[in-house]
């Protein structure tokens, strides 16, 4: 019986614990990904906001300027 062949709970361990860190380590490369992700969709959002009142003021001018120019052209179309 050679001494390669016995695993010592010590071994364990440690074979253990150099898995553990690199599941860690590419934990970590997933963590940071993700977070640069949630940055650029935080940035994008937050311009989308004053895009998004540009648009509602829009719609409200031309609303406004619909329902004015309506009774003009019925009074000039009408006759």
């Amino acid at each position: 019986m050679s001494l390669e062949a016995v695993n010592t709970p010590a071994q364990d361990t440690r074979d253990k614990v150099i898995r553990l860190e690199t599941e860690m380590a590419a934990m970590r490369s997933d963590v940071a990904k993700m977070a640069a992700k949630v940055d650029e969709l935080h940035t994008l959002l937050t311009q989308a906001r004053g895009a998004r009142w540009m648009l509602i003021a829009l719609v409200a001018i031309g609303s406004f300027m619909a329902a004015k120019v309506t009774p003009l052209v019925t009074y000039l179309f009408s006759k």
